[in-house]
């Protein structure tokens, strides 16, 4: 128990890691900037807060399948949760696709904040279809107790992170800023599918 703790604590310090690196970076862009990235970043939130519903379900599930060692109910858990997870995926992508600017504009009546926030909208609109698999996969590692794999591979992604935000953020400035982020969680999303397929053997037979 203090093992699978102190993973998923490691985890969520990698994750207020890239936060203070995107935070801190963005502000250094100037006022207009520093206003535009938390009305992106909240956009966002409210999208991980919505996916992490599918995600605890995952956990529980995945959890009770691994209890079970039952490989069947563990492969239908991890189906049926991320089925319904990228589809609200979609439906938050497709949300802001549509009404992204709407909800800038709720949220700010600064017309230059508004028009900067605008530019970088496409990354919202990208993130939820990009960032649900590794949000379900947590759920997944965490429900299976397999912890040290997530904790590895959050590491190695936030140092892929930081190394792409010092090398495009210099050329692109703020949509390099963007793009690591997006990247961060991409590869925690492909490094976590790697070590996937190493779970289903721990169960019984199908």
């Amino acid at each position: 128990m203090a093992r699978l703790n102190g993973d998923i604590f490691l985890r969520s310090i990698g994750v207020q890691l890239v936060l203070v690196v995107f935070k801190s970076t963005g502000a250094r862009m100037g006022d207009l900037k520093l206003a535009a990235n938390p009305i992106l970043l909240q956009m966002s939130f409210f999208m991980v807060s919505g996916l992490d519903g599918f995600a605890n379900a995952a956990e529980a599930m995945v959890g009770k399948a691994v209890g079970a060692k039952d490989r069947e109910q563990f492969r239908q858990a991890v189906k049926v949760t991320t089925r319904w997870a990228a589809i609200f995926a979609i439906l938050f992508s497709f949300c802001f696709f549509v009404g992204g600017k709407h909800i800038i504009a709720m949220m700010t009546s600064i017309a230059e904040v508004q028009t900067v926030a605008n530019q970088y909208l496409d990354w919202v609109i990208a993130m939820p279809i990009i960032s649900v698999w590794c949000f379900q996969l947590d759920g997944v590692f965490i429900g299976a107790t397999w912890t040290r794999a997530m904790r590895n591979t959050m590491a190695v992604s936030t140092a892929l992170y930081v190394g792409c935000v010092l090398l495009t953020v210099p050329v692109f400035g703020n949509h390099g800023l963007w793009f690591s982020f997006i990247l961060f969680f991409a590869f925690r999303g492909i490094t976590l599918a790697f070590h996937y397929h190493a779970l289903e053997p721990r169960m019984g037979a199908s």
